[in-house]
């Protein structure tokens, strides 16, 4: 095999009750890698479509990186040429360097063989979140290589926990076309947290995992709740109390801020109250000069990387 085109889709981070461990996988939005062995022993970023800020260097490329941690894991550095397909946009708070760098990791470990099993390329991956945001953190990159909602408490295989999925949901996601940077998003965060609110989330972290097992609905929807970053964050989202108000009067079963923001996401009970939550988002939006994508996915353990050709 000499060429080789992978997807990995967008992801939701934290999902309400587990900051920085807790992630979700998106299906139908995502990034393409195309890999092609060009005879040399040098990596090369041929082309990038719809990311035109993205840099060309390889040290600093989030694909690059990660194809170039595998090689030296394998101790084989056969170039390729990388083509990289942007399907959403950076800095939208759904994982768009994470899915640049699970694409870039499914598709290099399929080209070669396999070596290693998906669980083993999060920590590949992670590599170019690294570059990207200036911490390996996998939240994002593991449910982009694996599909589904992961529980990461590490980047070790071992450490990677797939949890089981309640049928018949929908994930809404609306991403408002304004900036916010991870690292500010960050920064205005309380570094304090009262015990009280401390054990209240942790409480909701717990009912979440035990809802999807339980295959519970309600305790899934009771649970979905943020007190600790939500409050915070949300200051830097144009309407985002109104957003929310619509979406739950609208049948969503919860709703919240995807990542650092600016995206927000609602989880609806069937497609149905899927497109009925859309339509409303929308609307708040309707007098507001700010530009708007909205996507409907259906929540799946199949929604990770995959080959295209």
């Amino acid at each position: 095999m000499k060429n080789i085109k992978a997807f990995a889709p967008a992801t939701i981070a934290n999902f309400n009750v587990g900051y920085d461990v807790l992630g979700l996988s998106l299906n139908n939005i995502g990034d393409e890698v195309e890999l092609t062995f060009n005879d040399t022993n040098e990596n090369k970023i041929i082309q990038i479509i719809n990311g035109d800020n993205l840099p060309y260097e390889i040290d600093e490329n989030c694909c690059s990186v990660v194809i170039r941690k595998i090689q030296e894991a394998q101790h084989d550095f056969r170039g390729v040429d990388i083509v990289l397909n942007k399907g959403f946009a950076a800095g939208s708070g759904l994982g768009s360097s994470s899915a640049s760098s699970a694409a870039a990791a499914y598709g290099y470990n399929k080209l070669i063989g396999s070596p290693y099993s998906n669980k083993e390329l999060v920590a590949f991956a992670a590599e170019g979140e690294k570059i990207a945001c200036g911490s390996a953190h996998v939240d994002n990159v593991a449910p982009a290589i694996l599909g589904g909602i992961i529980l990461s408490k590490g980047n070790k295989p071992s450490d990677i926990i797939e949890l089981p999925i309640i049928d018949n949901l929908y994930a809404v996601t609306l991403y408002p076309n304004i900036s916010v940077n991870t690292s500010d998003s960050r920064n205005i965060l309380k570094t304090d947290v009262p015990l009280a609110d401390f054990s209240k989330q942790v409480s909701f972290m717990g009912t979440f995992v035990a809802s999807l097992y339980e295959k519970d609905i309600n305790l899934f929807s009771d649970s979905l709740q943020d007190i600790v970053i939500e409050p915070i964050r949300s200051l830097l989202i144009p309407k985002f109390k109104e957003m929310k108000t619509i979406a739950l009067k609208n049948s969503a079963l919860s709703f919240g801020i995807s990542g650092s923001g600016p995206s927000v996401f609602a989880i609806a009970e069937g497609l149905e109250n899927a497109n009925k939550i859309e339509l409303a988002l929308n609307s708040i939006y309707d007098n507001v000069d700010i530009s708007i994508q909205t996507y409907i996915n259906a929540l799946s353990k199949e929604s990770g990387a995959r080959i295209l050709n």
